[in-house]
């Protein structure tokens, strides 16, 4: 019984390669390397599908510098909303005593 061949992943590109950019017939590059053209045409369709994550670059630096400046953007606005609850809480404070009589 005949034993499958396993590919690494350097072996497929190699093979890719040489259909994609030297122009080879899929049919040819599979007879010469026993390979059934459909591994060929799977091996593509998984290059192309993986290929968006080689682009899709992501920096921690930068993604932490901007989560620093959103953090630091929103902190300001519960300084200022604290600010505007206290003399809210003030006013509201003086106008009971006032009522009140207690002044």
């Amino acid at each position: 019984m005949d034993k499958r061949k396993s590919y690494t992943a350097e072996e497929k590109i190699k093979i890719l390669r040489e259909v994609l950019e030297d122009g080879k017939p899929i049919s040819q590059t599979a007879d010469q390397y026993g390979l059934h053209p459909n591994n060929i045409f799977k091996w593509r369709k998984q290059l192309f599908e993986g290929g968006a994550k080689i682009f899709q670059v992501k920096r921690a630096d930068i993604s932490a510098k901007a989560e620093e400046r959103k953090i630091a953007v929103l902190e300001e606005k519960i300084k200022q909303k604290d600010e505007v609850i206290a003399e809210f809480a003030e006013e509201l404070l003086g106008l009971k005593k006032k009522s009140t009589g207690l002044r």
